[in-house]
């Protein structure tokens, strides 16, 4: 094989496929790379246990071919390179691959290609697509709510996903789908959704996504790609503009999460989300661990937060509040309302509760769209 091919779109290229390497894995080629060739476009592909990648780069053909090499260890040689233009080449009666600028080469050693396992990377003709940033958008929505500890009823270590295609206002409109991204530790529950989605997917498409699976396409997709995800049997692709991923899916069920969300409340109060997070962050500095619960005091026109650290001292700071209600006494834990607060896009936010006890909901001020259901502490 030999081909010429330009620095900066083979080091973005392999900069995104290092997400995908896995360093501890046992698989035999799973910290390397296959490069393939057509006339005018290189293949590059990774794997490992969980995800698959192919990124698709530009090149002047020589000669055709196939190469297997670490990932790492290229990546790393050609982000060092002066040069614009970079040659890669590999004779068959050796196993070294040249990788050569004006007044630089490196000699590295390849692996055999045909060892390296055969993927399929068509994707379903049955898709919808959005924005990479709309994606990324309901990834921050509900990440953070993943739970970190494994629960032998429900798979609650990912998102789940459910995709409802919606009515058509006329027979001219393109067809449409509420994408909703649902997360949930147990203490509680967050749903972000989306409607900017298009295409055609069978109804009530529900699917669990995996932590890492959702920071690969934050991580390899640009804001501005148009996202195709298709589903095949347990796999998830996600192709953008050069770059297709194929994710595992997480398996097991997860538990109904409108269960979890009450629908009826006895107050609902309406805050300054920027006043409630500053607020909330200087409290923090006395929060830990054994003492992160942070104390909310409802009364007219009036919210008192306070901490109680035994160990570090107390905080306490008012908020004035539109609030006409009987007073009303409520705890969290901190980090929950700090998760929320500092994704959230609109300048009040609502919280809507009907005492200490009974979970409540916290969501930007008139819209659905994105709900955070938490379950109070005890006070």
């Amino acid at each position: 094989m030999e081909i010429t091919i330009t620095k900066n779109n083979l080091v973005n290229s392999l900069q995104k496929i290092q997400y995908i390497l896995e360093k501890t894995s046992a698989l035999q080629h799973s910290h390397n790379i296959l490069f393939t060739t057509n006339e005018s476009t290189a293949f590059i592909t990774a794997y490992d246990i969980d995800c698959s990648a192919r990124a698709t780069v530009p090149i002047t053909l020589s000669k055709p071919g196939t190469i297997c090499v670490n990932g790492k260890k290229l990546f790393e040689i050609i982000k060092s390179f002066d040069d614009e233009d970079i040659l890669l080449q590999k004779n068959s009666d050796d196993n070294l691959v040249t990788i050569k600028g004006k007044k630089s080469f490196f000699h590295i050693v390849s692996a055999n290609p045909e060892d390296f396992p055969v993927i399929d990377f068509t994707s379903p003709d049955e898709h919808f697509y959005l924005q990479a940033e709309t994606v990324k958008k309901i990834i921050d929505r509900t990440v953070f709510s993943v739970a970190r500890i494994p629960d032998p009823r429900y798979n609650l270590e990912g998102v789940y996903v459910e995709l409802t295609p919606q009515e058509k206002e006329s027979a001219d409109d393109d067809e449409k789908n509420m994408l909703a991204f649902i997360a949930t530790d147990g203490h509680r529950v967050t749903v972000a959704k989306t409607d900017k989605v298009g295409g055609q997917i069978t109804l009530g498409e529900r699917r669990i996504f995996s932590r890492k699976s959702l920071v690969e396409i934050k991580n390899v997709f640009a804001d501005s790609e148009t996202l195709k995800m298709s589903f095949a049997g347990n796999d998830v692709h996600v192709r953008g503009e050069n770059f297709i991923l194929i994710l595992r899916m997480l398996k097991g069920s997860f538990p109904d999460y409108r269960k979890m969300i009450p629908t009826s409340f006895i107050h609902e109060i309406t805050i300054n989300k920027d006043a409630l997070l500053q607020i909330l962050r200087r409290m923090n500095i006395l929060a830990h661990d054994k003492y992160k619960g942070i104390a909310m005091h409802f009364a007219t026109d009036n919210l008192t937060v306070s901490i109680n650290n035994p160990e570090m001292g107390h905080a306490r700071e008012d908020m004035a509040i539109n609030y006409a209600g009987e007073p009303v006494n409520v705890s969290f834990n901190i980090r929950y309302l700090l998760d929320f607060l500092q994704v959230v896009a609109t300048t009040d936010i609502d919280i809507m509760m009907s005492s200490g006890m009974h979970p409540c909901i916290l969501k930007e001020h008139g819209s659905d769209n994105f709900i955070n259901g938490i379950m109070p502490m005890k006070s």
